[in-house]
């Protein structure tokens, strides 16, 4: 019953993920982030067996009011059959999210989900597609390799906008570019083509939760995701 009255709010505030310029801010950008990552924990680590999502992309990715993100349509992989299956997992690879082992195996799991969390990261960071509309057959067009190749030839400024470094009064925030490469290369380590180097959840959320602290500490409201971190880190301990 709980889960069908959090499907029900998510269906009547969902938001289009880039609709809004803000979407380009550092706050924004980590906030959705965080929200996503916390999200994806749930249902990785908060009951007897991992909830494997199956089907992440951004279009599952549901905002409310303030930005605040609600991961939806997890779990659906169980309930197709094969066909629809089949048919699940061509469309992830034409849209940029399908994971390089399921190539090799049909079987969803908590790593592909990792995989398309680095994916959607790097969208949110970028504002690019997950695969560029481009064809190319001598070039990997995914988006994980073109940030990759961006790093190789010192193009990093190319991968954001410059608003990223603006806060929400339009003056800069203590972003700097180590704190870009740490959360660029945290979204890169989730779409390893090998599922065994990719970090499990608890591991990505104490990367971010540390970027946060870094980039958003001198700010009114990065002050106030440290004390909900703080929070959530005391009410860990005392269950």
């Amino acid at each position: 019953m709980h889960v069908v009255k959090v499907c029900l709010i998510i269906l009547v505030i969902s938001l289009d993920l880039y609709e809004n310029g803000e979407s380009h801010k550092w706050e924004i950008i980590y906030k959705i982030s965080m929200g996503i990552v916390r999200g994806l924990d749930h249902l990785h680590t908060s009951l007897h067996r991992p909830i494997i999502h199956g089907n992440l992309k951004s279009k599952n990715i549901l905002l409310g009011r303030n930005h605040r993100p609600f991961v939806s349509d997890f779990g659906i992989h169980l309930l197709l059959n094969t066909t629809a299956l089949q048919d699940m997992t061509e469309d992830a690879e034409v849209e940029g999210y399908k994971p390089p082992e399921l190539a090799k195996m049909k079987d969803f799991s908590t790593q592909t989900d990792i995989y398309n969390l680095g994916v959607i990261l790097l969208e949110l960071f970028t504002g690019k597609e997950p695969i560029s509309g481009k064809t190319n057959a001598s070039e990997d067009l995914h988006l994980p390799a073109l940030i990759r190749k961006a790093i190789l030839d010192h193009r990093m400024s190319d991968l954001y906008h410059p608003d990223v470094l603006e806060n929400d009064n339009g003056g800069s925030t203590c972003v700097n570019e180590d704190i870009i490469i740490k959360f660029v290369q945290l979204a890169l380590d989730c779409c390893s083509p090998s599922p065994s180097h990719r970090p499990d959840i608890k591991q990505i959320c104490k990367r971010l939760e540390e970027i946060g602290r870094k980039s958003l500490c001198f700010t009114r409201w990065g002050q106030k995701v440290v004390k909900v971190v703080k929070r959530f880190k005391i009410l860990e301990t005392m269950g």
